[in-house]
């Protein structure tokens, strides 16, 4: 365990160039004076640490000193996939490994080539998590993770529209997309994609998971998405007069093979007829826009959304 410690605060060194004990106590999650009594066994190993005193101070390898000892442990190679999501790998459990193989990865590189790594990092950055929302609380997101690694069978409870169901499940794969997580697994021989945020309960079992040879994660998720996002899936067309402050909104509303018939500038009001999964989802969204939207076409729909601001109103008169 020391071994390790002083190890990763040998690299810490090598990639930051100084740096104080209190932080690297903070990375190291010790005390400093373990920091000062590690500093010391290594400078008793023959490595040229020195320390410095006052505000400035911290310690530093003199004269130009690095090791070659960098290699990544296997956990920390598995954890190299989320370079740059520091967040899905925290969430995965694998936020610890993942700046264990950083740092390694940054003690490996010399000249040009860290300060090309340096300069990337300040250019640069990966946020997974969609606008004005948070990550939705995945309590099983670890335990999938591990069916998923292990290739072992999963039961999950898992809940859709009020109700839970219980089923035993084929691992393959968990995606990150848009700042949720799904599972691409399979059910009596069916692909299936589950929303991880869904699944109350999951216990990984003992059997193993036969999965596909020719199974690749990326191309299933592509037809997962194509699949959800087909147009033969539209159930209802609704024509609308929308206020142009409404659009960017609107647009994020309607599905993907919709939102191109969505303007994102005009000077003035604009008719559009707009495609919808269902009736329901229609006058939800059209409600949520408020007085920017009026629903032209199909009575059935304009009468619902006129029905509902009726009954909102009332409600708000009789308080």
């Amino acid at each position: 365990m020391r071994a390790s410690r002083m190890m990763s605060l040998l690299l810490q060194l090598q990639v930051r160039g100084r740096a104080s004990g209190h932080e690297l106590a903070r990375l190291l999650e010790v005390s400093e004076r373990t920091v000062q009594r590690d500093v010391e066994a290594l400078v008793a190993a023959g490595v040229p640490v020195r320390s410095t005193r006052g505000p400035a101070g911290g310690y530093a390898l003199d004269g130009g000193y690095r090791t070659r000892l960098t290699g990544v442990g296997l956990d920390e190679a598995g954890a190299l996939a989320f370079l740059g999501l520091a967040g899905p790998a925290d969430q995965l459990g694998l936020g610890e490994l993942l700046e264990g193989a950083r740092v390694k990865v940054w003690a490996s590189l010399t000249g040009e080539a860290r300060d090309r790594a340096r300069r990337s990092a300040e250019r640069f950055h990966l946020d997974p998590v969609r606008w004005y929302g948070t990550p939705e609380p995945v309590p099983c997101l670890t335990t999938l993770a591990d069916a998923v690694w292990r290739d072992r069978l999963v039961r999950v409870t898992y809940q859709r529209r009020g109700r839970a169901a219980t089923r035993v499940l084929t691992p393959l794969g968990l995606v990150l997309a848009a700042g949720d997580w799904y599972l691409v697994a399979l059910r009596d021989g069916e692909r299936r994609t589950y929303r991880v945020s869904r699944v109350r309960d999951a216990e990984v079992l003992d059997g193993p998971a036969a999965r596909p040879g020719d199974f690749d994660l990326a191309a299933a998720w592509a037809r997962a998405r194509r699949e959800l996002e087909d147009e033969s899936a539209t159930a209802i067309e609704v024509t609308v007069r929308v206020a142009p402050r409404a659009l960017p909104r609107l647009r994020r509303l309607v599905p993907v093979h919709g939102q191109h018939r969505v303007p994102l500038t005009t000077d003035a009001d604009v008719e559009l007829t707009l495609p919808f999964d269902d009736e329901h989802w229609a006058v939800t969204s059209v409600l949520s826009l408020g007085d920017a939207v009026e629903v032209l076409a199909p009575p059935p729909v304009r009468d619902r959304v006129a029905a509902e601001l009726r009954a909102a109103a009332a409600r708000y008169a009789a308080g």
